[in-house]
């Protein structure tokens, strides 16, 4: 994202996937692959893509994987270490390749790694990408500290709650 946009939104589709353009970078000798992946909040991995894919972008083989999809059924993939461009920032992580689905699924780690606040508006139809700004960050979020009111006792020793 540059630098002077605070957010980025993308369309939600009829079935109320956010969609997105990325960017898969191979080895150094390939084009970036591009295409559009669905934002996966069920899935906890980096990003999976079809196998032809990762084959066109050249990535390179790191080891398998047993997945547990929606379903209960459990799928071994090969996965990749590999780039991912989106929004101008380049993101590192395990994809995942698959031989039986057609789907680009961007998963939690993705977001993780992102570090952005995303939205999802129904009304609206969009997913939203915003910039973390210093007083947002979730780190630095602390919880209310507890009033002497609030502690419970018992023959007047604190009860933790």
């Amino acid at each position: 994202m540059p630098d002077d946009q605070e957010s980025l939104d993308f369309p939600v589709v009829e079935n109320f996937s956010p969609e997105v353009p990325v960017e898969v970078l191979g080895s150094i000798d390939s084009k970036p692959s591009k295409f559009v992946a669905i934002i996966d909040t069920g899935n906890e991995g980096f990003l999976q893509i079809p196998l032809a894919i990762g084959i066109k972008a050249n990535l390179r083989l790191w080891g398998t994987r047993n997945w547990i999809m929606a379903d209960d059924r459990k799928v071994r993939m090969l996965e990749c270490i590999g780039t991912l461009r989106f929004a101008g920032k380049e993101l590192v992580g395990i994809i995942s390749l698959s031989e039986t689905s057609d789907s680009c699924l961007l998963g939690m780690q993705f977001l993780e790694k992102l570090k952005m606040d995303f939205t999802v508006s129904l009304t609206r139809k969009r997913a939203i990408f915003q910039k973390l700004t210093e007083n947002k960050r979730a780190e630095e979020v602390k919880p209310p500290e507890e009033s002497p009111a609030d502690k419970k006792t018992e023959a007047g020793v604190e009860v933790p709650q």
